[in-house]
């Protein structure tokens, strides 16, 4: 990642405190269906040989996995959070096309939960962190966040630097 982050929509002002990627093990799933195609792909070689139907049963499994792979990978590399020091945005890439962007300011976030679900969420240490703000959409989900307790507080402090700013007026001298 670059020694300065940036990106689209940044104000003047705006300074980048983090950007958080979501926990790896998203890409499970994804893993999982490679080794059920692998398995598909040497049960078909078993029962059938190698003929010109498994040559071509082999070719379009490689080329499904490159394009599922890829697929998955780009939704992963780009589904961001970033905290700023005036706002938190979530960036969530919903497919090759499409991507929702959310963001509240920092003096409108009431309230973070963090939720570490099942033996893997606990083990790997990754879960969701739940944003209240108050406003028209009062709930944002940061979903499988790595260290979400680590998150949780860093957010609470730049929330609170933020207010105490706010709070104190600027002294002309």
């Amino acid at each position: 990642m670059p020694e300065k982050y940036q990106f689209d929509g940044q104000r003047p002002d705006e300074d980048v405190i983090f950007v958080v990627k979501r926990h790896p093990w998203v890409l499970a799933s994804a893993g999982f269906i490679s080794i059920g195609l692998v398995i598909v792909l040497v049960l078909f070689i078993l029962f059938f040989g190698l003929s010109h139907v498994t040559t071509f049963v082999i070719l379009a499994l490689v080329v499904f996995f490159l394009i599922f792979g890829f697929y998955q990978w780009f939704v992963y590399n780009n589904y961001l959070y970033i905290l700023t020091n005036q706002r938190i945005i979530i960036i969530e890439q919903t497919g090759l096309l499409g991507r929702k962007i959310t963001e509240a300011e920092l003096e409108k976030i009431q309230n973070l939960t963090v939720e570490v679900k099942g033996i893997m969420g606990t083990l790997l240490n990754f879960g969701n962190i739940a944003l209240r703000t108050a406003g028209v959409d009062p709930a944002m989900v940061m979903l499988n966040i790595n260290n979400p307790y680590e998150v949780q507080q860093k957010i609470i402090k730049y929330c609170k630097n933020y207010s105490d700013n706010l709070a104190r007026p600027n002294i002309i001298r």
